[in-house]
C-alpha cells in the first residue's frame, strides 16, 4: 500500500519540470517576463484563497451548529 501510494506522487525532477511548465505558461499569458527569482518571491494568492475559503467554512459550520 505505501509503494502505490508513493508511485502515485510526483518525483522531485517531475514537480521541477511541472513547475516551469506552469511559469512558462503565466510567463506567455501575462505576457511579461517574470524571473524565477519573483516568482519565488511572490505571494501564495491560491494559498491565501484556500485559506480564506477554509476559514469561512469553519464560521459557517458554527453558526449552524
Amino acid at each position: 500500500m505505501v509503494e502505490a501510494l508513493a508511485n502515485e506522487q510526483p518525483t522531485a525532477a517531475q514537480r521541477a519540470e511541472r513547475l516551469a511548465a506552469d511559469r512558462a505558461t503565466a510567463r506567455r499569458l501575462m505576457g511579461v517576463d517574470v524571473s524565477d527569482q519573483e516568482f519565488d518571491e511572490a505571494a501564495d494568492i491560491l494559498g491565501n484563497i484556500y485559506k480564506i475559503a477554509a476559514d469561512k467554512a469553519r464560521s459557517a459550520r458554527g453558526t449552524a451548529a
